[in-house]
């Protein structure tokens, strides 16, 4: 089987949602089809949520704050040099 990622289970909520499907109905067909992999019950709410109150898209909205990412070429290096200068420096330190 095919794996599904969060934004195409979104879309699958959404289609259900514009079916005029109830929350429950759409968890319960996640549930049927995906099983274990099918999101949350309070996910299929939140997302019917959204949808009611005039979100279109499916996509996570850009946010401020801290980067998702801090994997940089700088960091790295940085960590290197430590590990280097301390070879008794331990992971969770």
């Amino acid at each position: 089987m095919l794996s599904m990622d969060k934004n195409d289970f979104r879309s699958l909520i959404k289609h259900y949602f514009l079916r005029g499907k109830t929350a429950k109905e759409t968890k319960e067909k996640l549930d049927k089809y995906y099983g274990a992999n099918a999101p949350s019950d309070y996910t299929v709410k939140y997302w019917f949520r959204e949808f009611r109150g005039g979100r279109n898209s499916t996509t996570d909205e850009v946010r401020s704050g801290r980067p998702s990412d801090a994997v940089t070429e700088d960091n790295v290096k940085k960590i290197h040099e430590m590990v280097l200068a301390d070879r008794e420096v331990k992971s969770l330190e």
